[in-house]
């Protein structure tokens, strides 16, 4: 990936919900024109979400755990693919006119994904005459978007396939917030589920206010 060196960190802040429900209980051609709003589906549903913090065993930082039960709402099974991002997003102390804006390349100070794989979140950034921008180095610049260029990459590790719903199904994923001189824990998490068919089916922002120490 040496031609995506030069990346800027792009916050989808218009129309971002955060859960005030199930994440309460766990105090403790590329199209990017992505709605930033929530969305949800009538076949399947998200319940007891929580976030789960821990250190690393190996040293290298501290890991958000992301669970929850996926529950389907119909008398037929399908196949799924899923992904979670944990990101560290600093905001404005207040909402004055007067406080200058955060540049974006200091909105998003961490995204981590699971699947574990950035190059999936990354997009070209365009000129105004639509060629891609580039650096002072000739590299590409490129931006990350919390959609994956390939839905169908969210898969189970247990099998290398689509996850398979039949009635409910238990879903974990880590993500590593690596030790640094400025160092951050994760803030916010995403939750995107497609269907079979690579269309989105299910779009959640959540903003950790805690998280459980295990």
């Amino acid at each position: 990936m040496r031609n995506y060196i030069a990346m800027v960190l792009l916050l989808l802040a218009p129309g971002i919900l955060f859960s005030q429900n199930d994440a309460r209980k766990g105090t403790t051609s590329i199209n990017t024109n992505i709605p930033a709003q929530a969305q949800y589906s009538k076949r399947i549903t998200i319940r007891n979400l929580y976030f789960n913090k821990r250190l690393d065993t190996g040293g290298k930082g501290e890991i958000l755990e992301v669970e929850f039960v996926l529950d389907n709402l119909t008398d037929d099974p399908m196949d799924l693919y899923i992904f979670t991002i944990a990101t560290f997003e600093k905001t404005e102390r207040t909402k004055s006119s007067l406080e200058p804006p955060i540049p974006p390349r200091e909105r998003i100070r961490t995204f981590v994904t699971y699947p574990d794989d950035l190059s999936n979140f990354q997009y070209p950034v365009y000129d105004a005459q639509g060629n891609v921008k580039k650096d002072a180095n000739g590299l590409e610049i490129v931006k990350l978007e919390r959609f994956p260029k390939n839905p169908k990459a969210g898969i189970d590790p247990k099998t290398g396939k689509a996850y398979h719903l039949t009635e409910k199904l238990h879903i974990r994923t880590t993500h590593l917030s690596r030790y640094r001189k400025n160092y951050f824990f994760f803030n916010n998490v995403a939750v995107l589920v497609f269907e079979s068919d690579g269309k989105l089916a299910y779009r959640q922002l959540y903003e950790i206010r805690g998280k459980r120490n295990r």
